[in-house]
């Protein structure tokens, strides 16, 4: 049964009070024709594909009470977007107050890249035509993009659309509120951790979230358990992370430590730096990944810092300086796929956020951006400065490594031995590592001492 109401929408709180404001004008009407205020000219709302755009204008759409034409932009062939429009918006005049909804409107303008192009002009101009045509018609206008970057500044402006509703991927008190919201009517067991779920899922969208409570309860379901377990979230949360599926395993015992010693350096890293983010280690192959530490996003719950990233980073590389550790004399071919993440990472800290100076951020808006000699010596610094710091996190985490050898060998066996650990296990493994080096410090004072 269709839910009706804003209660439909879990968290997003400030944005829910936004609709409701202008669901409460479209309901008092005549009253604001009274007052000589008019309907805004339009409601843009923005956000990655599955933060609920759609489901915010819909509520928006329900709880108004008034009445809606839609329209579906990728169904609208290029050289009839102006009729298309014009109909529905004279439809909609039929009966005011009213609403004209077009959902992706993105999609009706085509590519934009730095040059303009003509086909992206051509139907920014229909578009704009068809709004200026209806401007005094008391339909109110309710459009989605996933990229406004894509809509020229002439569309974006007020009185074509004066309210612009930016709707971000769900902070922690968001996914709290989501995580309740898709658990409510399935029986999940009391020993699953909500809020190692609200961290792990930073960085999921709405519909991510939804997805992954899907998941968790089909492998609930496929083991033939009768709750929902914190298995079956790890398991659901593993998928999500790596976009596969367990394979068979069939690692020799070499390959099997190999892994597993890869995957402890991670932990380790993870573990000393911050112990409350780490999830799940495992040596079940997953998509293209031999094995993976499932470590919640840094920041998860409040605004990432520069030493936050830098943790990401050398946790990233944690794998590899491991394996240098405990194996000296080999180089092994299995870390592409974190050294690309590193990368990605340390290039944004880099170049996009300025955290080691301006120097390193690209001018992207003028034309030295595009070639030129300006260009390619900028270009050189940031990759100088980038190999720099990835050089430097890497030495952090060989250190690191090297100083708690034993706990990376402990999880490195204990994973050969289970091949999956979860939270509870790694960190009674850590406890007694950390109650052992305790134990000997007191040792050693007591010795120096005597």
């Amino acid at each position: 049964m269709k839910e009706l109401g804003f209660e439909r929408i879990a968290g997003y709180k400030s944005e829910k009070k936004e609709l409701q404001n202008l669901s409460t004008l479209l309901h008092r009407f005549e009253e604001m024709h009274a007052m000589g205020v008019r309907l805004p000219h339009g409601l843009l709302l923005v956000g990655d594909p599955g933060v609920g755009k759609t489901v915010m204008a819909e509520t928006l759409i329900d709880g108004s009470g008034v009445r809606c034409v839609r329209v579906a932009c990728g169904r609208i062939e290029e050289n009839k977007i102006y009729e298309h429009l014009d109909q529905a918006f004279r439809e909609a005049a039929e009966s005011t107050p009213s609403i004209v909804f077009i959902d992706e409107m993105d999609k009706l303008v085509g590519e934009l890249d730095h040059y303009r192009s003509s086909y992206n002009f051509a139907n920014t101009r229909k578009i704009l035509q068809v709004l200026n045509d209806h401007k005094d018609d008391d339909v109110f206008v309710v459009a989605t993009v996933n990229d406004i970057d894509m809509l020229s500044h002439a569309l974006k402006r007020s009185g074509r659309f004066d309210r612009i509703l930016t709707i971000p991927l769900p902070n922690a008190d968001d996914r709290r509120e989501i995580i309740e919201f898709y658990g409510r009517n399935k029986p999940i067991h009391a020993e699953v951790d909500r809020e190692m779920l609200v961290k792990l899922t930073a960085g999921m969208s709405g519909a991510d979230i939804e997805c992954l409570f899907n998941e968790a309860g089909i492998h609930a379901l496929l083991r033939k358990g009768k709750t929902i377990r914190q298995q079956d979230f790890d398991y659901a949360i593993e998928q999500k992370l790596f976009e596969g599926v367990s394979r068979e395993v069939t690692l020799s015992e070499e390959q099997k430590l190999i892994v597993a010693t890869h995957e402890a350096g991670h932990a380790v890293i993870a573990l000393i730096r911050n112990p409350e983010r780490l999830n799940t280690i495992s040596i079940l192959p997953q998509g293209e990944s031999e094995g993976h530490c499932g470590v919640a996003p840094a920041g998860s719950g409040t605004d990432p810092d520069l030493r936050k990233m830098l943790d990401v980073v050398t946790e990233l590389l944690g794998g590899k300086a491991c394996e240098s550790v405990f194996f000296p004399d080999k180089v092994f071919l299995n870390s592409s796929s974190d050294i690309r993440r590193a990368m990605f990472y340390a290039e944004n800290l880099v170049a996009t956020e300025g955290a080691f100076g301006f120097q390193y951020v690209p001018r992207k808006d003028s034309p030295s951006a595009f070639g030129g000699d300006n260009t390619e010596r900028k270009k050189d610094l940031i990759d100088q400065k980038c190999e720099e710091l990835l050089d430097s996190c890497y030495r952090d985490a060989v250190e690191t490594i090297r100083e708690h050898r034993t706990l990376a060998n402990a999880i490195a066996r204990r994973l050969m031995k289970n091949y999956s650990l979860g939270r509870e296990e790694v960190m009674r493994l850590y406890a007694n590592y950390k109650n052992k080096r305790e134990c000997r410090a007191k040792v050693d004072k007591t010795s120096a001492c005597a």
